[in-house]
C-alpha cells in the first residue's frame, strides 16, 4: 500500500512535520511510515538525554521505543503506522527508505531561515529536498494548522514546471481542495535592448508579455482552476499571492537530480522553500518522465 514516509528524531523541530504527514496520509489514503535514523555518536546522544554507554543497540532501542509512542499519539488514530529506525547518514538512508514501500511523498522539517538548517546533524533536509526521486513537502517551522485546500502551482512555461500540475491536481482532488495557477514575468528584464535604436515601449511590452502568459495559463488550466500573473521578482511575486489568496501549499518542480530547477531568475524553488511561511511541496521532474 502506498505510503507517506516522515522522518523525525527526538526533538520538537523535527515533529512539526507529523500533523502535515497525517494530513496528507489521511487525505491520499495511504499509511505513514515514521523513520528515525541515527549514527553512532555517543557523545553527541548522551547530550541530547539518550544513555549510549550500550552502544549502537542502546540508541536503537531508544529511537524504536520513541517511535512507538509516537505512533500511539491520538494524532494518528485511524491511520496505518509502521516504523523504522536504520543505522548511517541520515540523508542517505531516507533516500533509500523512499525507495521502498512504495512510498509516495516525504515530509520533512526545515527550519527555513538562511537556508534549510540542520536536521539532526547535517542539513538533512536540504539534501533530501534536492536529491530525491519522490515528491517533498517540506514543512516549516511553526507552520499553521494543516489544510490541502488550496494549492499554489507556479508555472515558468517550462515542461519541467509543467510536470508538477498533474501529480499536485490529483492531490487537490482526493483533498477536496482547489488549484491556483500562477506565472510571474519580469517585463524589464524580459526585454533586453542593446542600447542600439530607439528605447523599448516598456508599456507595450509589458501588455504583451502579460497577455501571452496569461493565455499560457488558461490553455492549460482545468475548469475550476484560478489563474493568473504577477510581475517582479518571482520570489516576492509568489509569496505574495500564496498570503493573498490563502494558498496552505506552494507547489513547485525540481530536475531531481541534485539541481533546483531555475524559474525565471536565480533558483526560485530553492529561494521559495527558505522564505516561506506555509509548507513547499516539491515534484521531482525525473519521477514524472515515463520510463
Amino acid at each position: 500500500m502506498p505510503r507517506v514516509l516522515v522522518p523525525i528524531d527526538e526533538t520538537e523541530f523535527a515533529e512539526h512535520a507529523l500533523p502535515w504527514a497525517a494530513a496528507l496520509a489521511r487525505a491520499t489514503n495511504e499509511t505513514l511510515h515514521l523513520l528515525a535514523v541515527y549514527d553512532y555518536d555517543a557523545e553527541s546522544w548522551r547530550k541530547a538525554g539518550v544513555d549510549a554507554s550500550g552502544g549502537p543497540a542502546a540508541v536503537g532501542d531508544a529511537l524504536t521505543s520513541y517511535l512507538e509512542q509516537v505512533a500511539a499519539r491520538p494524532l494518528f488514530h485511524g491511520l496505518q503506522v509502521t516504523a523504522e529506525v536504520r543505522l548511517g547518514n541520515a540523508a542517505e538512508q531516507i533516500g533509500d527508505a523512499s525507495l521502498e514501500g512504495d512510498t509516495s511523498y516525504i515530509v520533512i522539517a526545515s527550519h527555513g531561515e538562511g537556508g534549510l538548517k540542520r536536521f539532526t546533524r547535517g542539513s538533512v533536509a536540504d539534501a533530501v529536498a534536492r536529491h530525491s526521486t519522490v515528491p517533498v513537502l517540506i514543512v516549516r517551522e511553526g507552520a499553521v494548522e494543516p489544510s490541502f485546500a488550496r494549492l499554489l502551482v507556479t508555472l515558468d512555461g517550462s515542461e519541467t514546471g509543467e510536470s508538477a500540475l498533474a501529480p499536485a491536481r490529483a492531490l487537490a482532488a482526493a483533498a477536496g481542495g482547489e488549484v491556483h495557477l500562477l506565472r510571474v514575468v519580469n517585463p524589464v528584464t524580459e526585454a533586453a535592448w542593446t542600447g542600439v535604436g530607439p528605447a523599448p515601449d516598456i508599456a507595450r511590452i509589458t501588455q504583451q508579455i502579460s497577455d501571452s502568459a496569461l493565455a499560457y495559463l488558461q490553455a492549460r488550466a482545468m475548469p475550476g482552476e484560478k489563474t493568473d500573473v504577477l510581475y517582479g521578482r518571482p520570489l516576492d511575486a509568489i509569496l505574495q499571492y500564496a498570503n493573498e489568496h490563502s494558498c496552505d501549499v506552494i507547489v513547485m518542480a525540481s530536475h531531481g537530480r541534485g539541481g533546483i530547477v531555475r524559474l525565471a531568475i536565480g533558483s526560485t524553488t530553492d529561494a521559495v522553500m527558505r522564505a516561506s511561511d506555509r509548507p513547499v511541496l516539491v515534484f521531482p521532474h525525473q519521477a514524472q518522465e515515463s520510463p
